[in-house]
């Protein structure tokens, strides 16, 4: 392949033709060509290839997020509704969550705008 990049038959074909024309050429080789052509094929370098490295460690990562109340909320109350599919659950302890918040609201004295 790398033999046949500047023949000229090749050339300004696609990637796709290019591959099914450079095939048809290798088969078309004689018996002794095909082993001079594995031969050399034998001595030139094929890159190798390098495993990629993260571009961060475990240890360098930022520390997650600590939860918001509505977060820890939900992870308190979500075993409470196991019996309901995922979309009601949730749709149930959001209810709930909206329901504590009215609470909170009316029990904390209002201030006063001045």
């Amino acid at each position: 392949m790398m033999e046949q990049k500047n023949n000229p038959a090749l050339r300004g074909l696609p990637v796709s033709r290019r591959g099914k024309m450079t095939s048809k050429l290798y088969k078309a080789l004689a018996p002794a060509e095909r082993a001079a052509l594995e031969k050399r094929a034998k001595t030139m370098p094929s890159p190798k290839r390098t495993k990629k490295t993260k571009a961060t460690t475990k240890s360098g990562e930022k520390p997650k997020r600590a939860l918001t109340k509505y977060a820890q909320f939900v992870k308190a109350n979500l075993p409470k509704y196991s019996q309901l599919p995922n979309r009601e659950r949730l749709a149930a302890v959001a209810k709930l969550w909206k329901q504590q918040q009215q609470q909170r609201q009316l029990q904390q004295p209002q201030k006063k705008r001045v």
